[in-house]
């Protein structure tokens, strides 16, 4: 970002925080939130109807501290999906992107990600910019895992996808912040709208970005996830990390709760299908893809997990 432009005339950042009962997660992330040297900001906390009131407090206290922080409570737990999807619509950002409660990020990592967005020879297709990702234990400092994204910059809109629904499946992307990225708000909001809320709804929102537009990741190490999120219950079956997930997203559908893996499948060929700029055979030769690239994983999973 060029230095001699003032805060004010900076695009505006919007980073959205959804908590709830994590307030010693959330000082963290809010620590490294207003310690960014990329400083047109706005910081918005939603509390998903905490039960405890040191989530509050929290917020409150930094508050008095930056004038950049606003907090939203949810009068009842709307659910993960639905919380993001709120602090977006109340956002305001040229460009947004959200953080868990109990993550952080490196000071420089909003100036490097807008850094990209404005280089001279940027992509007018480019859409998302997120970094290397570290998974680390906060308390003994050790690295568990490195994500190492997913760069699409320059290729053609079938291969971001399938580049895409390729990484997401590779042992590198054991963090998953790929969705937690700096995203240019016309692209997310496009997707959002259609968004529906599913167990992996990241995956498919994810899916639609990639054949809107492009990514790039920084391979710099500016994102770093604490353990501890639905994804990471490793004395739960797969059957019961379902259904914890199922009640933290309050999802309803009888399809979802009980299909989720054809509802998967159904909606990643949905976006597919919508696209304007492919032709019928592209389509049907992507969906086709699509499904055996999935099934093909899934079935994999199955074996490694039956000789484990």
């Amino acid at each position: 970002m060029d230095n001699y432009l003032s805060v004010k005339d900076q695009p505006l950042v919007s980073i959205g925080i959804p908590t709830y009962n994590r307030p010693q997660g959330l000082r963290r992330a809010l620590e490294s939130v207003i310690k960014q040297t990329y400083q047109n900001l706005e910081i918005i906390v939603s509390d998903n109807c905490s039960t405890k009131t040191e989530t509050e407090m929290v917020v409150r206290e930094f508050m008095k501290k930056d004038e950049r922080i606003q907090y939203f409570r949810q009068e009842e737990n709307i659910g993960l999906f639905y919380n993001k999807k709120f602090i977006f619509e109340v956002s305001h950002g040229e460009y947004f992107t959200w953080l868990c409660d109990d993550d952080e990020r490196s000071p420089e990592y909003i100036e490097v990600c807008l850094e990209e967005f404005n280089k001279p020879n940027a992509s007018p297709k480019l859409l998302l910019v997120n970094s290397f990702s570290e998974l680390k234990d906060p308390v003994k400092g050790k690295v568990l895992a490195v994500d190492q994204g997913c760069t699409t910059v320059g290729l053609p809109m079938i291969q971001r996808y399938q580049n895409y629904i390729s990484s997401i499946y590779k042992e590198q992307a054991a963090v998953g912040d790929l969705i937690y990225g700096v995203i240019k708000r016309e692209a997310l909001r496009k997707a959002m709208a259609v968004q529906p809320n599913l167990i992996p709804w990241d995956h498919v929102f994810l899916a639609q970005l990639a054949l809107d537009g492009e990514f790039y990741t920084i391979p710099q190490r500016l994102m770093h996830s604490a353990p501890g999120g639905l994804s990471n219950f490793t004395a739960m079956s797969e059957k019961e990390k379902r259904q914890k997930k199922i009640k933290s997203q309050r999802i309803e559908d009888f399809l979802t709760i009980n299909k989720p893996g054809w509802v998967h499948v159904i909606c990643l060929r949905g976006k597919i299908w919508s696209s304007v700029n492919l032709s019928l055979w592209e389509k049907l030769q992507l969906i086709a893809w699509s499904d055996w690239y999935y099934f093909k994983f899934y079935s994999l999973r199955k074996i490694q997990k039956k000789y484990r």
